[in-house]
């Protein structure tokens, strides 16, 4: 039950607010506490920014976990110092990533897109696409889409991804910079209303 969770909160929140001396101990027990809910979700904490910490619930982008979300989201206390944050939200893409190795930057991604019958499809575009790493582009794709557009849009308003390697001449080829996806799944999801 939701309410289990944020009781559990809410009695360890002297620990929370203050978790960085014992920070690996601490996240464990958030974890353990968080799997007794539901032991498919996942959770961030920000560092503290002008007093407020932010606790984000994730269903690492499992649409069958939606619900289990948003249980927990409207469940939630009013907690002082914190907002609690309902699936990965999106962040300004003015940052490249490093996944298992993979530097990503997303000014060197590319994406081409359609709506079919209603639906968003997208292909990503990069510049050292390989097979052999296929599934580290995927699910380093999934992080930068989560910073796009945030993690529930990717879910529930993206209904095809695939991953490519970038051609020479990206413009001739009718794409567009990955940074311009917000904006253009955002006038996507204004006209479908």
């Amino acid at each position: 039950m939701p309410q289990e969770f944020w009781r559990w909160f809410e009695k360890n929140l002297d620990t929370l607010n203050k978790f960085e001396p014992e920070m690996e101990d601490v996240l464990d027990s958030v974890s353990e506490a968080l799997r007794a809910y539901n032991p498919n979700l996942a959770y961030e904490i920000s560092q503290p920014s002008n007093g407020v910490r932010e606790f984000v619930i994730s269903a690492e982008g499992v649409i069958d976990e939606f619900k289990s979300v948003i249980d927990l989201y409207e469940a939630r206390p009013e907690l002082n110092g914190w907002e609690i944050i309902a699936f990965r939200p999106r962040m300004p893409l003015d940052y490249s990533i490093n996944f298992s190795g993979l530097e990503l930057d997303p000014k060197d991604l590319w994406i081409y897109w359609r709506e079919e019958e209603g639906n968003f499809d997208l292909i990503i575009y990069f510049p050292h696409y390989n097979e052999e790493q296929g599934n580290t582009f995927v699910e380093a794709a999934y992080i930068l889409l989560d910073m796009a557009i945030g993690e529930y849009y990717v879910a529930a308003g993206i209904r095809y991804i695939d991953h490519q390697k970038l051609p020479e001449n990206p413009e001739e080829n009718g794409l567009f910079p990955f940074k311009s996806l917000p904006e253009i799944f955002f006038d996507y999801i204004d006209r479908k209303g």
